[in-house]
């Protein structure tokens, strides 16, 4: 027996680490990813029995695990071996990008006024997870032409070596060598979003001026095509991020420019269970809140009976013909619920057609319904739906719809009808390509923006960032100037997605600029749609290096992000939580903020040199024990409470000697009250 298990843990072994044909065998085509919810009970057989049903691991974390799943594999069907208990598919993820320096206050840090020395991220990893990457982009090298990019990993190359995380090859090439990295080009030559992150986070080439926020920090980028950007595989970037700081020792900061709407909202998403697992001192990760702030993406409903339904209205894009992306239905109730999908005449409120009822089981119910299959539906649309209903890791039931449809007439709408045997709570959230839209019907569900923050940014252990507008014009390649319209210098960003989340916490955490900046562009970009607006390229030994505007929270994340390597740079034991308190005491609260909705701007506008103060403890005022930035009978209460032997936390105990006399006495109470009538 015991000679059987050693076999079946060798043959794991073999299998899941050791083998690197295994890995390449798959192509795109062969498998789909997905993330495996997994119990105690997992032995060294059932992971066997995985690899023997087509299932190769790709990332291992604490009750769930990434994976390959070969394509003719039903995902349900491993639900029957001991220790796995849900498969979730990959969900798609969205990308979500001078002045910005400036309204940021980071000038001040990188010349060093009023400190030690200049801070510039040096001794600090800043992570980008993204798409359409120049690797050696100007912006990205030292200033004698040796890359400041540490190290790349693609999860869908198959070209070099892969690499190994926590015993666990992960898919696709790591490059960690300066002739590794030199030998890139790009890894999506139809976009130039990862280039432009990247540039606003740690971009270093001044002599335009559009360089980023730590522009000496070392940087690491994971990139894919932006239509193969997946949940699962930016799990396996996260972990690979981390791994690698890890081996150098050095602090980390990841940003994030993606984006999804659908999900839970409440924190128990994969990603946002991965972030908890890796987030800690020196373990930052930003990400950005999403660009649905606009559109009526969210609705919540209470369900009466078993005789109420609820009706929800799409409205499409392109037109108002196309449907596309994802409707997420969840119970909070934690209760079963039906859904129907549905065709309606916009016009006279006529329902044209109504699906079969599709329920939500442990196990998973699917329903593919398409245009060459029912000719009822296709007399309306043509493309299909994909319905999965499921109950989550959460105990949640949930129904998510998966679009590819256009409709034959402007007066065909698509929607969903939602109905539960008992009372219910559903939250149901979209995305703006097929936003929620009622044509007036009294009977059909109103949709909101309130709580159209991107589900990744749900989690304490994220930071999260909306946008406001920087600047409104942008000087153009041919000499001309390009004018953004609705962005105004100073105001909130109408696209800024924001809270709350589903346990009724505000996000997003804080607000930088991302309308309009301009950053690093890739070169290797193949018609790229927007060459008008593009800036006068940098001309480096004969090598042009081009240079973009762009706007959204994808490009406010990394300013915050570059932020934070300035501050991980002064104390490399920063937590998630010390960034939260940092940013919710030295955000700035101007004139736009103050008066505006403070659930869309958070603590409200980034200032990286009063975070940097607060950070190396130059802000303080001396007196004031408590940290509310005055000084009065607060304060001593504090100190008085100290000397009785009450406990109160670092912070407080380090103030109350006001004196610096290494002692908490009565000598600290007298100092307050000399500050305070001397004030």
């Amino acid at each position: 027996m015991k000679r059987n298990l050693l076999c079946l843990v060798l043959a794991w072994l073999f299998l899941g680490v050791v083998c690197p044909h295994n890995m390449r065998a798959q192509s795109n085509q062969d498998y789909y990813e997905a993330f495996l919810e997994v119990n105690s009970s997992l032995s060294e057989f059932s992971l066997y029995q995985l690899s023997q049903s087509g299932v190769l691991i790709t990332g291992r974390y604490d009750g769930f695990m990434t994976v390959r799943i070969k394509n003719d594999v039903d995902p349900f069907s491993l639900l029957d071996i001991e220790g796995v208990e849900y498969v979730t598919k990959a969900l798609t993820l969205l990308t979500s990008s001078d002045t910005a320096r400036y309204m940021s206050n980071v000038e001040p840090v990188h010349l060093g006024e009023g400190l030690e020395g200049p801070y510039t991220g040096e001794g600090v990893i800043v992570g980008i997870i993204d798409c359409g990457f120049d690797f050696s982009h100007i912006n990205f090298l030292n200033q004698n032409g040796t890359s400041r990019v540490k190290a790349v990993y693609l999860p869908l190359d198959t070209t070099s070596t892969p690499p190994i995380v926590n015993l666990v090859r992960l898919p696709g090439s790591a490059y960690e060598t300066p002739s590794e990295i030199a030998s890139l080009t790009t890894d999506d030559n139809a976009s130039t979003h990862g280039t432009l992150t990247a540039g606003l986070a740690a971009g270093g080439y001044r002599d335009n001026g559009w360089y980023g926020m730590a522009p000496e920090a070392d940087i690491v980028m994971c990139g894919m095509p932006e239509g193969e950007l997946n949940d699962v595989r930016v799990a396996n970037c996260i972990s690979y991020i981390m791994d690698y700081a890890r081996r150098k020792m050095k602090p980390c900061v990841i940003s994030m420019s993606l984006c999804s709407n659908v999900g839970s909202h409440d924190g128990t998403s994969y990603l946002n269970r991965l972030c908890e697992q890796v987030t800690g001192a020196g373990r930052i990760i930003v990400a950005s809140a999403g660009n649905d702030g606009a559109y009526n993406v969210t609705a919540h409903r209470s369900i009466a009976n078993s005789n109420d339904t609820v009706f929800t209205l799409l409205n499409g894009f392109r037109g108002a013909t196309e449907y596309t992306g994802y409707v997420n239905a969840r119970s909070n109730a934690k209760k079963p619920f039906n859904t129907r999908l549905i065709v309606v005449n916009t016009i006279t409120g006529e329902v044209l057609y109504r699906s079969r009822a599709i329920g939500a089981t442990s196990t998973g119910v699917v329903a593919n319904l398409s245009t060459e299959t029912d000719t009822v539906l296709a007399r309306y649309f043509t493309g299909d739906v994909e319905i999965i209903g499921s109950i989550e890791s959460n105990g949640k039931p949930n129904s998510m719809s998966r679009l590819n449809m256009l409709a034959k007439s402007n007066s065909y709408c698509l929607g969903f009808q939602y109905f539960s045997p008992s009372t219910n709570e559903l939250a149901i959230f979209t995305s703006k390509y097929a936003y929620i839209d009622s044509y007036g019907f009294s009977w059909a569900l109103k949709g909101s923006s309130v709580g159209s923050i991107s589900d990744i940014a749900t989690t304490d252990s994220v930071i999260s960032v909306g946008s406001y507008n920087s600047r409104q014009t942008v000087p153009l390649r041919d000499g001309s100037t390009y004018f953004r319209p609705n962005s105004k210098p100073g105001y909130l960003s109408s696209f800024s997605s924001f809270g709350p989340d589903e346990n009724g916490i505000s996000r997003p955490d804080i607000c930088a600029p991302g309308s309009v900046l301009v950053s690093s562009a890739n070169r290797y970009f193949v018609n790229p749609p927007n060459l008008q607006y593009w800036q006068p390229s940098a001309w480096v030994n004969g090598v042009e290096y081009t240079y973009s505007p762009d706007l959204g929270t994808s490009m406010s994340a990394p300013i915050v992000a570059g932020t934070i390597a300035l501050w991980l740079q002064a104390n490399p034991s920063l937590s998630v939580n010390d960034v939260r308190d940092i940013l919710k005491y030295s955000a700035r609260q101007d004139e736009y903020v103050k008066p505006a909705d403070r659930q869309r701007w958070g603590a409200g506008k980034l200032d990286a040199y009063a975070g940097l103060l607060h950070v190396l403890k130059l802000d303080e005022i001396v007196g004031d024990v408590n940290g509310d930035r005055e000084v009065n009978i607060a304060d001593i209460n504090v100190v008085i409470s100290i000397i009785q032997g009450e406990e109160v936390s670092a912070d407080f105990l380090r103030r109350a000697d006001v004196n610096k006399d290494d002692e908490v006495n009565i000598s600290d109470v007298n100092r307050i009250i000399e500050i305070i009538l001397n004030s």
